[in-house]
């Protein structure tokens, strides 16, 4: 599992994490997508980030049950960009970035925090704020990680669609069987064993080097 065997009290901090990740994660694709001339999000009321426009209660709540969960997916109109393969690029990468905003937001904080209350990182694991904004920092960085795996419907797909464009046919004729496959890869033993494998590693060293720049502008 990604995240094991956690108490009460980390549900709490995961729950509030995950409202303000997805919300900010959505509002971004919303935005962005606006910014470039389609005005669907805003027509849809998703261009907020509020988190009541973006959460779908039951993919919310078995997030906590089988470690899985969905928001509603911002729907955007590609005819209004000018240039519609690159558009959507930049669309779907807002997501992800605005979870290493997160992340890197999360990290300043929490640095903050123990500079007024003079706590040590080597023993700041117990302190409740710092696991709070360690897990915020993280977990942002997992959701990028994440999304940015190239199968639909997540965002990272549009990086094939950007460097191989033939392939947007095919990709969106097939969507539901990729998301079935995508479901296999979270699911299936040993497959999915590697996959959160990959998620978590890689979080835990992007994570690393976004805390480790963090640091270097407190105590350079």
């Amino acid at each position: 599992m990604l995240f094991g065997n956690i108490d009460i009290i980390q549900m709490i901090f995961l729950g509030i994490t995950f409202v303000i990740s997805i919300s900010i994660h959505e509002f971004a694709h919303a935005w962005t997508s606006t910014k470039l001339g389609d005005p669907t999000p805003k027509l849809q009321g998703r261009l907020t980030p509020n988190p009541l426009v973006h959460i779908d209660p039951i993919g919310f709540l078995l997030i906590f049950v089988i470690w899985f969960g969905w928001w509603k997916p911002v729907i955007v109109n590609p005819s209004y960009y000018k240039n519609p393969i690159r558009d959507e690029l930049l669309v779907a990468l807002a997501g992800p970035f605005s979870n290493i905003v997160l992340a890197f937001a999360g990290t300043v904080f929490m640095h903050i925090y123990m500079l007024i209350a003079w706590v040590d990182s080597v023993y700041g694991w117990t302190d409740l704020v710092i696991q709070f904004w360690t897990l915020f920092g993280w977990l942002n960085v997992a959701l990028a990680v994440f999304n940015m795996i190239p199968i639909p419907p997540l965002d990272g797909y549009r990086l094939l669609v950007f460097f191989f464009p033939k392939t947007q046919r095919f990709l969106q004729k097939y969507t539901m069987y990729f998301g079935i496959i995508l479901l296999g890869l979270i699911f299936l033993p040993g497959i999915s064993w590697v996959l959160m494998g990959f998620i978590t590693q890689t979080s835990q060293v992007i994570y690393g080097i976004i805390n480790a720049l963090v640091a270097s502008l407190f105590f350079w």
